[in-house]
């Protein structure tokens, strides 16, 4: 059985709290904002997940693969939102 979208999220909440401390970013982000990106990052660290190593390699929870797919989409999506905002304060 595949994870759901309610998984994700909450590898999502996760995730984006590690792609944060790994970022190490001067403008600390508020919390709410820095779930969002790993929400946002955990589904699409699924979505790549699945196209390159298949969906059916991306069950169950505990899977290794699950939570590297996520941190890797959470970092993605942390990169992209400091890329766009630079040089703006942090919310």
């Amino acid at each position: 059985m595949s994870l759901s979208w309610i998984s994700w999220i909450i590898i999502g909440l996760i995730v984006g709290l590690i792609a944060q401390a790994i970022t190490k970013d001067k403008r600390k982000h508020p919390l709410w904002l820095t779930i969002i990106l790993g929400i946002v990052g955990g589904i699409l660290g699924g979505w790549i997940g699945g196209l390159i190593i298949g969906p059916e390699s991306l069950q169950g929870f505990f899977n290794i693969w699950v939570w590297l797919f996520a941190l890797v989409g959470a970092l993605i999506v942390t990169a992209i939102y400091e890329a766009v905002t630079r040089g703006r304060k942090a919310p």
